[in-house]
């Protein structure tokens, strides 16, 4: 077909493939909370990382409620020796999918998913909330924390309600009554019931909004507190809603914290590094009620553990190496080894993206990618899921421009060695097969 006959590639891929738009993230980076499902990790197969899926629950999930772990680290190295490009394995939205399995039924699937029984399962409630840092707004432990407290009454569950309401529901049951004042007594009781070193006074006004029957009360009220209070009281805002939480019979709470780096970055000042660290251990482990309910994962890499080594240790905060000594407190997202993942990786997306009514043949889920496809696409990535998406995201674009019916090995080598293709980072397709033992992570 000559190019002046080609149909643009929107129109192909509508027409002859049957999808509704390319399947892909272009970028591979996660938008937590975001509404397009392309982009918001909510197309995570967990499959892809089942073995660490599990490590974590059994390291994190049961060692925060039956071990008292206060700090879990996730981790991600670099693909070879002295790479310190760890990011793009997966870790935001493994900690995504493991907070809404968590908040769906307050920790009875993943309590199950490892082993226990239905009644030891129901013993000890939980919930999650995720938080990031980020180099624009959440740039200190208050403002991440203050995150934490938006994400759970602004972010919705798989019925369209967040957390916060489902935790209402549950105050409503424990107290025998809808009426706010009636919660709200229930929630200032927890806070007369405290011991030890507290921040003083709960936001009453947030107490109040979580207490509405409306959902969207406490998340109105979050919205207009400016970013210096949120900086700067962040962590009074995570304690008022930690009181609502305890009061609606849950136990404890995992705080998912990602990004750590760009709170470790260098071109932060050494003082505010080293105070905003120092401040990990005075709120999250001396400070009710965080201290008898809170245990923090983040995120680690080898560029951010070596900026805040120092100032970690001095503030005698849980070490995070990935020793044999840290076993219990640390899990390694490792690359991707071989080229099922890869599939597993890609399949949700092209289920997504593909348009009603329209049935594959058995075994061509991967349409319009034959299989020696994506083993070739495996055989050309940097074995992480963001390289990976971004690339099918360019492939599919160039494939779909020149009309192709499908996407072989042939076609997938021809555009990596294509040198006018590009990711949506500016980075060239090209690269060779590796030559490492992948089997071995």
């Amino acid at each position: 077909m000559s190019e002046s006959n080609l149909m643009a590639g929107v129109v192909w891929i509508k027409k002859e493939w049957k999808l509704r738009h390319n399947p892909f993230p272009s970028t591979g980076m996660v938008q937590v909370g975001g509404r397009n499902a392309v982009e918001n990790g909510l197309l995570y197969e967990p499959g892809v990382h089942a073995k660490q899926l599990r490590e974590l629950i059994e390291k994190f999930v049961l060692g925060m409620s039956y071990s008292g772990l206060k700090f879990g680290f996730l981790w991600s190295v670099g693909i070879v020796p002295g790479d310190h490009d760890a990011r793009g394995f997966g870790k935001s939205v493994l900690m995504q999918h493991v907070a809404r399995t968590i908040n769906r039924d307050f920790g009875t699937e993943a309590y199950r998913s490892v082993g226990l029984d239905e009644d030891d399962a129901a013993e000890v409630p939980i919930c999650c909330v995720l938080t990031s840092f980020d180099t624009a707004q959440v740039r200190s432990l208050g403002a991440a924390l203050f995150a934490a407290v938006e994400y759970a009454v602004s972010n919705p569950l798989e019925d369209g309600e967040p957390l916060a309401a489902h935790l209402r529901k549950n105050l409503v049951k424990r107290v025998g009554s809808d009426d706010v004042r009636d919660l709200v007594k229930a929630v200032t009781d927890e806070h007369r019931a405290l011991n030890g070193r507290t921040l003083g006074p709960p936001d009453d006004k947030l107490i109040t909004a979580l207490c509405e029957e409306d959902s969207d009360a406490a998340a109105d009220y979050l919205r207009y507190i400016t970013p210096t209070s949120r900086s700067r009281n962040g962590a009074v805002h995570m304690s008022t809603f930690l009181l609502f939480v305890a009061a609606a019979g849950i136990k404890h709470v995992l705080l998912f914290c990602d990004q750590l780096e760009d709170l470790a970055t260098t071109t932060t000042v050494k003082a505010k590094r080293k105070l905003e660290i120092e401040r990990f251990r005075d709120v999250i482990v001396e400070t009710s009620p965080m201290a008898h309910m809170v245990t923090m994962v983040v995120t680690m890499h080898p560029r951010s553990s070596l900026t805040i080594g120092t100032e970690w240790a001095l503030a005698d905060l849980p070490a995070f190496e990935l020793t044999e000594a840290n076993r219990r407190s640390t899990v390694k997202l490792p690359a991707l080894q071989d080229a099922s993942q890869v599939a597993q990786l890609l399949k949700p997306y092209l289920a997504a993206a593909t348009k009603d009514g329209v049935v594959r043949e058995e075994g061509d889920e991967l349409f319009p990618f034959s299989r020696d496809a994506i083993a070739c696409l495996f055989d050309h990535s940097a074995r992480k899921p963001r390289d990976v998406l971004r690339k099918a995201f360019a492939v599919f674009e160039v494939a779909a421009a020149e009309n192709l019916d499908r996407i072989g090995t042939a076609d997938i080598l021809h555009l990596f060695e294509s040198s006018n293709v590009y990711t949506s980072d500016g980075m060239g397709l090209g690269g060779a097969p590796g030559t490492l033992d992948w089997s071995q992570g």
